[in-house]
């Protein structure tokens, strides 16, 4: 990159060790145990030294400085007499939260997300997981407010306000709710949750006030819900709600609708960017008030899309994995009008493990198979062993269905 703006010449390394050791000559440059962060022990590694690199821990100005194990554990602060500095403040007593904003507001991040996403949202391992922006609440505070789990809510302070789903979890503290920060407008249409955070500062460090934001939470009146997959990035969705995801060969689309548009056939045309005549099948239950829609092309889907009056009951990873199948039968198809998955294939479920791309039903049945820990588990599925994140899910999924395992298996005489 920096050739290709004109700096070669300040660029031209050979090695990683070259970078690396300039990197490390920086740290050192005209700090003279000034600053914490010093490796000039390593600002002549070479390329042989360089691969050797174990972990250590810094600071190493010299190569004859001894390894420290503890920061800071004689004292020795980076200040000018090596003490340290305590700063008295006085804490904001003003109330963040109101009767109309009654509210803690904490925002923060996710497993498998980065900042906003400006990498992450490329990769369709990454997506998932949680393939859409949420307020997690308390199920006591969704009860008092009319809201189901996934519903779609209105988070919003006096000036501002986004759309996020609802996951009601007992994790959450009453009278708070977390929403987190990677969703931005190119992922979601009102999913920026920093536009609700005003710009109060710590007068010392400079800190934002992202953890403390009265806020207001309602249940968006959703006429109707809709998901689908697509094998092309849609172009200007017509939707209140709406949060999209990269997955494997397409992409992924949640939808609410306030209104429901007077012809759902034209909104699914529209959403395939379908041509005059395309293969489109479709079906529509007036009982159910429930529409799904697929176009192909060729043997493969282009799109299909789910509606209903209610959260979308179709497994998100079934429907993603139907955009690499292909549909030579034309029998075969009726499967995607039908929503689940025919006789013989198999429903993941929820995916938990993203590294191996494992499902909450693969784990689920790998505990009715017998295995009773994280490590069987692991054993039997690979999940949770590479990064190891999703480990706690797994512990919960195994907490749930362990009981129902045990009471299968056939009781023996003892004695």
């Amino acid at each position: 990159m920096a050739k290709r703006m004109g700096f070669a010449e300040f660029f031209s390394y050979a090695t990683p060790a070259e970078i690396f050791a300039e990197y490390a000559a920086l740290s050192a440059f005209e700090n003279h145990g000034t600053r914490d962060f010093d490796i000039g022990a390593f600002a002549d590694i070479d390329a042989a030294r360089f691969d050797d690199l174990t972990p250590f821990q810094w600071p190493r100005p010299t190569k004859s400085a001894p390894e420290a194990t503890r920061f800071f554990a004689d004292g020795g602060f980076y200040t000018a007499d090596r003490k340290a500095r305590f700063i008295a403040v006085t804490p904001s007593v003003a109330a963040r939260t109101t009767a109309d904003l009654p509210f803690v507001l904490n925002t923060g991040r996710v497993r498998d997300h980065w900042h906003t996403m400006t990498r992450t949202a490329k990769s369709p391992r990454l997506s998932q997981h949680l393939a859409e922006p949420f307020a997690e609440i308390h199920p006591h505070d969704a009860a008092k407010l009319g809201i189901g789990d996934a519903d779609i809510v209105r988070v919003s302070t006096n000036e501002q306000s986004v759309l996020v789903r609802a996951l009601l979890s007992p994790r959450q503290a009453r009278g708070a709710i977390f929403v987190p920060m990677h969703w931005n407008d190119q992922f979601a249409a009102q999913g920026r949750i920093d536009r609700l955070v005003p710009a109060t500062t710590d007068p010392q460090s400079g800190q934002p006030a992202f953890k403390h934001v009265g806020v207001g939470v309602t249940r968006f009146p959703a006429a109707r819900y809709g998901f689908a997959v697509l094998r092309q990035r849609p172009r200007g969705l017509d939707a209140d709600y709406w949060a999209l995801a990269k997955c494997r060969d397409g992409w992924r689309l949640e939808l609410a609708f306030a209104h429901a548009p007077h012809d759902w056939s034209d909104f699914a045309v529209s959403l395939f960017g379908a041509a005059p005549g395309a293969d489109i099948l479709s079906y529509q239950d007036a009982s159910s008030d429930r529409h799904r829609f697929a176009c192909f092309k060729g043997e493969h889907l282009a799109g299909a899309l789910f509606l209903a009056a209610e959260p979308v009951p179709v497994s998100r990873d079934w429907a993603v994995e139907q955009l690499s199948a292909t549909f030579a039968d034309p029998r075969r198809r009726l499967s995607i009008i039908a929503a689940r998955p025919g006789a013989g294939s198999l429903d993941r479920g929820a995916t938990v493990c993203s590294c191996f791309g494992v499902g909450a039903k693969q784990i689920a049945a790998a505990v009715a198979a017998g295995c009773t820990s994280v490590e069987a588990i692991g054993q039997s599925t690979q999940a949770g062993t590479n990064c190891g994140s999703c480990r706690a899910e797994i512990r919960k999924i195994i907490d749930v269905n362990l009981p129902d395992a045990l009471q299968s298996e056939p009781v023996t005489a003892l004695g």
